[in-house]
């Protein structure tokens, strides 16, 4: 049954995604020192210290003339010590050439601790990274 779920959501995603989509990967700070991937809207971070996964819903630059881009996602992580929880990241993306692109996020977080000291708070965490795309 696994096998099956995991074939209809990748054929799901191949048959969604644009033929013009656009890939990076990357090295980051996020969930510990790690790599990040992203694709399209989709954005996945494994770290030495627990992964993370976004998407970006909404995306815009400032002005022609300023080479930052904004944007705002909904995500969720897994932490090896802070156990799991939701994420809503604010970032700002710079393409510094053709290939390369710069990025560092905020993102506040409502985490859920599990175990005998179950608990719920609020967390803020930061990102920053380097991505190469495709």
């Amino acid at each position: 049954m696994n096998k099956k779920l995991l074939i209809v959501i990748t054929l799901t995603i191949l048959f969604l995604t644009d033929a013009h989509a656009t890939a990076k990967v990357g090295i980051g700070f996020d969930q510990g020192l790690g790599v990040t991937v992203q694709f399209d809207n989709v954005t996945a971070f494994l770290g030495n210290k627990g992964i993370a996964a976004d998407y970006i819903f909404k995306r815009n630059i400032f002005d022609e003339a300023i080479p930052f881009n904004w944007t705002i996602g909904g995500g969720v992580f897994i932490g090896w010590h802070k156990g799991a929880g939701l994420r809503l990241p604010l970032g700002l993306n710079m393409a510094f050439n053709a290939k390369w692109d710069a990025y560092i996020q905020v993102h506040p977080a409502l985490a859920f601790n599990h175990g005998t000291n179950s608990n719920t708070h609020l967390i803020i965490d930061s990102a920053i990274g380097v991505r190469y795309r495709f």
